[in-house]
């Protein structure tokens, strides 16, 4: 059979959702109150993988300790990636397959597979001493209100969370708790924001510094510039929109900031969803279609698509036959690579949206749109219609979250296998109207 690395790449999540199922349906994974439910199990073990947050049930109240443990290494895994895991496992056992190093070494730009091995050890450690001092740094203000095992556990469990943009809580109000303790809500923007970055940017800043080199990667430079112009429009809306007002200028700064940063991949909340007029639910909408970038745990079109669709539609528009950015010529393959992504991406976004809508006319179309675009972004917030949903609709979301995260990273994986034999019949050219 021929090798696949799109078959290995959906092989990896199935076998990980089904392990995760076999563990959260041990008795010492559920309150024994509430008891087992497979769907529910399922529901949440696909939003884990998927490191979406989407959940049906509290999981601070319907999973014991060892369930949201669980839960927390499900989202690490999958959030440290296919590469990633086996990288590193086929790492500690000396050898990878000839095709893997291929794949990994055009997706990366590493001219040898000596560098590549480098570069996925040095991003690991990144990612799990990030997440150390974020899990420390909250741990210490956790103490103020919790015990000292409790403030470690949370402050492990959401550093994880943070830096995976899943938006898992163990609390019931996300995290409205803490609308008022602006240190809590900027370590876990920091978290957010570094996770959505990118391993590879992370390291490609670091060795900036360290090595003095004498430019960041073109990659980079559009990662850094996409985000921070999203950023900042996000916290503009946010700060002249009526959700996060009401409790003074520096609330209304650090909750506009903490929600700019968290609706466009983490899903974690605040202040109170109800609060949102249709107005910020659409710029959610679209803050969590753009998603961040690619190479992190986050989803969306990615930052990059983005910007290279908009590079296409300026050249388009003045006439300019080359794709230029930071002084760069991109080749038309990769623009038309982000325009396939993103048109399928939004083409989803119709089609699922769609069909849960046909399955609930009694909630607003625009919450179900929001729901869908949360599955499908892998992003996790909601408007507080998951438990609502249909039977139906849950597994539409479910499929929506699993094709969000397997999807596109798949079509991203086929086109850099080789395609098909050129046609050698060329035929002659036709004109239509357009527009």
């Amino acid at each position: 059979m021929k090798y696949s690395p799109a078959k290995t790449l959906i092989l990896f999540f199935i076998g990980l959702i089904a392990v995760g199922m076999v563990l959260l349906s041990l008795p010492a994974t559920s309150n024994s109150v509430v008891g087992h439910s497979f769907f529910n199990n399922l529901f949440t073990c696909v939003s884990a993988v998927c490191v979406t947050g989407l959940s049906i049930v509290n999981i601070g109240e319907y999973y014991s300790k060892f369930g949201q443990i669980i839960i927390l290494l499900l989202v690490q895994i999958s959030g440290m990636g296919y590469m990633f895991v086996s990288t590193v496992l086929t790492l500690l056992l000396g050898k990878i397959a000839l095709k893997d190093r291929r794949i990994m070494q055009e997706m990366f730009e590493v001219s040898s597979f000596n560098g590549l091995k480098k570069l996925l050890l040095k991003a690991v450690l990144f990612v799990l001493g990030i997440e150390f001092i974020g899990a420390v740094s909250l741990t210490v203000v956790f103490l103020r209100d919790f015990s000292f095992l409790k403030s470690v556990y949370l402050g492990i469990f959401y550093s994880v969370m943070a830096f995976c943009n899943a938006g898992f809580s163990v609390f019931n109000n996300s995290m409205t708790s803490f609308s008022q303790n602006p240190i809590v809500l900027y370590i876990i923007s920091i978290l957010i924001l570094l996770g959505g970055l990118g391993f590879f940017v992370i390291v490609d800043i670091y060795d900036y510094y360290k090595e003095k080199r004498l430019h960041l990667s073109i990659h980079t430079k559009v990662v850094l510039f996409m985000s921070l112009i999203i950023t900042v429009c996000a916290f503009i809306v946010f700060l002249f929109s009526k959700a996060a007002g009401g409790h003074g200028i520096f609330y209304l700064i650090n909750n506009s900031f903490f929600e700019a940063i968290s609706s466009r991949t983490a899903g974690f909340c605040s202040v109170p969803v109800n609060l949102f007029n249709e107005f910020t639910e659409s710029v959610i909408i679209l803050l969590m279609s753009i998603g961040a970038a690619p190479g992190s745990t986050a989803g969306g079109v990615k930052v990059t698509t983005l910007a290279l669709v908009f590079i296409f539609v300026k050249s388009v528009l003045v006439g300019d036959e080359d794709y230029v950015l930071f002084k760069r010529s991109i080749p038309f393959d990769l623009i038309k690579k982000a325009l396939v992504i993103f048109i399928i991406f939004f083409a989803l976004i119709f089609l699922f949206s769609a069909v849960v809508i046909l399955h609930e006319d009694n909630l607003r179309p625009i919450a179900v749109v929001f729901e869908v675009v949360s599955a499908l972004a892998t992003v996790g917030m909601s408007l507080g219609i998951t438990e609502e949903l249909s039977l139906a609709s849950k597994i539409y979301i479910i499929i929506a979250m699993l094709v969000g995260r397997i999807g596109i990273l798949t079509l991203f994986i086929l086109m850099l296998e080789p395609g098909c034999k050129k046609k050698n019949v060329k035929y002659p050219e036709g004109r239509i109207l357009v527009g």
